[in-house]
């Protein structure tokens, strides 16, 4: 299976879909900041599994900038999930869909 690359843009279309599952790698603390509605937490750093995650949906990854939702998607993959990341991650996003938190 490849890694679905999706641009920020398409986060909007994303977070309302069935069939997908919004993944945010990033820390708890960076997630309590703020992070995309909808999106589940799965920091990198504490591992990624795919039995946490709904069956059957496309996981979409995001963190910071792109390169850890990619470690993160391959992981999925390899684990045997569909998985996709965000291109420039959630510091691309410019949508309706943030919830932000001070």
């Amino acid at each position: 299976m490849q890694i679905r690359l999706f641009s920020a843009g398409e986060l909007d279309d994303l977070a309302g879909r069935p069939d997908v599952v919004l993944v945010d790698v990033r820390s708890r603390r960076e997630y309590a900041r703020s992070h995309i509605r909808s999106a589940v937490n799965m920091p990198w750093e504490e591992g990624i599994s795919a039995d946490r995650l709904p069956a059957g949906k496309l996981a979409v990854c995001y963190c910071e900038h792109g390169s850890s939702s990619m470690m993160a998607a391959r992981e999925l993959i390899r684990q045997g999930r569909r998985a996709g990341s965000v291109i420039g991650g959630i510091s691309e996003y410019r949508g309706r869909n943030l919830v932000f938190f001070h």
